[in-house]
C-alpha cells in the first residue's frame, strides 16, 4: 500500500480541515495515511488507520508580527523537519494544503525531499494577500515556490484562474478540485435537535472576522422593520466584542445572537430558514455546500471566488454584490416575505448538493495524486 502524507497546519474548525476530515475515510482505503500537522488542534474525528504526526506545536492564534517573523525564518527549519520525517517513513505522495504548509512542502523538495507532491489552493491570494509587509512576503513565496510542485489543485475555477493571471503560473499545472460534502453524516447530524430557544431565521456561520462582514448583516436585521427578521452568528473571532458591541448599540439584542461554536453545525442550519454569507471574499465555501445539503435557501455575496460556481446565476441561491448593504437587504427582505421563493430553492437544494459528494471528489484527487487524470 502506497504511503500518503496529508500535511496541513492543523484540523481545526476551519473549512481546508474539515474538507480533509471528509476526505480521509475514502483516502485510507487506498494509502497508508500519515497526517502531519503543525498544531495540535484536532476538531474532527479521524479514522482510526491514520497516524498522526506533528512537526512542531504553535500556536494558531499567534500574533501578526510573530507569524510573520515564522513565515520567513522558521520554514527552512520546519522544511527539514518535514524532509526527515517523510523519509523516515517512507512517504510516496504528498498532499498539502494551506500556505505555510505548502511552502515547507516545496522547501522540503528543493532539499531533496522526494515523492509526488500535489498541493491544494484554498484562496484567492491577490484577494487576501492585497495589503502590507505580510501580503508581499506570501505574493513573493507563492510565485516562487507554487510552480515547484508537480500539481496545484484549486478548490474553485476562480482560484485557479488567479493562480494563472495574476502569479504567472502555468495552466496545464492547475486543476480544480471542490469542497466534498460527507453528506451520510450531515444527514444524520442535522436532525438531532437543537436545544435553544432562539432559532433565527437567518443563519451566518464563520469567523468573526472583518472578511466575512457579519457587521453588515446586523445592520440589516436593525434596519428591518419585521419582528421576524431574526439572525444567528454561528463561530468565534476577533471581532466578537466589537459585533456585541454592534448589536447592543443598535438594540437588536433580541433578534441578533452571537452563538459561539458547536461541533454540529448542521442542526442550526436545519433549523433556519435561510443561509446568509457576506463574504467579502472565499475560496470555495463550505458552509454554502452545507447549506445546500440541509436543503436551505441560500443568500450569498458575490465574492471571489466560488459563489457564482456553485449557485449559478441565482439558479440555486440568490446572489449579490460585495459590500452592497442595500442589495443584501432586499434580497433578505424578499426571502423573509416571500415563502414561494424559499420552497423553490429548497427544492432543488439537495440535488445540488450530492454533486460534491465525498466519494466523488475523494476519486478525483486520489486520480490527481496518481496523475492519471485526462
Amino acid at each position: 500500500m502506497k504511503k500518503l502524507a496529508v500535511f496541513l497546519y492543523s484540523v481545526g474548525a476551519g473549512g481546508a480541515e474539515r474538507n480533509v476530515s471528509n476526505l480521509l475515510p475514502f483516502l485510507a482505503e487506498k494509502y497508508e495515511i500519515h497526517l502531519i500537522l503543525m498544531s495540535d488542534i484536532v476538531a474532527y474525528d479521524l479514522p482510526g488507520e491514520v497516524k498522526l504526526h506533528f512537526i512542531e506545536k504553535s500556536n494558531p492564534y499567534e500574533n501578526g508580527v510573530k507569524k510573520l517573523f515564522r513565515l520567513f525564518f522558521a520554514l527552512p527549519i520546519l522544511a527539514l523537519r518535514y524532509k526527515k520525517l517523510c523519509e523516515n517513513l517512507a512517504i510516496n505522495t504528498h498532499f498539502v494544503l494551506m500556505n505555510r504548509p505548502c511552502y515547507i512542502a516545496i522547501i522540503a523538495r528543493i532539499l531533496g525531499l522526494k515523492g509526488r507532491m500535489v498541493i491544494s489552493e484554498r484562496s484567492c491570494p491577490s484577494v487576501i494577500y492585497k495589503e502590507g509587509l505580510s501580503g508581499f512576503a506570501n505574493r513573493l513565496l507563492l510565485k516562487i515556490l507554487y510552480p515547484k510542485a508537480d500539481l496545484i489543485l484549486a478548490n474553485a475555477q476562480g482560484n485557479a484562474d488567479d493562480l494563472a493571471l495574476n502569479f504567472g503560473i502555468d495552466r496545464r499545472k492547475i486543476k480544480v478540485l471542490y469542497n466534498a460534502l460527507n453528506l451520510d453524516a450531515i444527514n444524520e447530524l442535522k436532525n438531532e435537535p437543537l436545544e435553544s430557544e432562539f432559532k433565527p431565521f437567518f443563519l451566518n456561520i464563520g469567523r468573526l472576522e472583518s472578511g466575512k462582514n457579519q457587521a453588515m448583516l446586523i445592520r440589516i436585521i436593525a434596519n428591518l422593520d419585521d419582528e421576524r427578521a431574526t439572525l444567528g452568528i454561528l463561530g468565534k473571532g476577533s471581532l466578537k466584542d466589537e459585533l456585541q458591541n454592534l448589536i447592543d448599540e443598535l438594540k437588536v439584542g433580541e433578534r441578533v445572537k452571537l452563538l459561539g461554536t458547536d461541533k454540529n453545525p448542521f442542526k442550526f442550519i436545519k433549523n433556519a430558514q435561510c443561509f446568509v454569507c457576506a463574504s467579502r471574499f472565499e475560496g470555495f465555501s463550505n458552509v454554502l455546500l452545507e447549506a445546500l445539503a440541509c436543503e436551505k435557501t441560500i443568500i450569498s455575496t458575490d465574492h471571489q471566488s466560488g459563489a457564482r460556481e456553485l449557485l449559478g446565476d441565482d439558479e440555486f441561491g440568490i446572489l449579490t454584490p460585495v459590500d452592497d448593504e442595500n442589495a443584501m437587504k432586499n434580497a433578505m427582505k424578499k426571502v423573509l416575505t416571500e415563502q414561494r421563493i424559499r420552497q423553490n430553492f429548497e427544492n432543488i437544494a439537495y440535488n445540488r448538493a450530492k454533486t460534491f459528494d465525498g466519494a466523488k471528489i475523494a476519486q478525483n484527487l486520489i486520480n490527481f495524486l496518481e496523475n492519471t487524470y485526462e
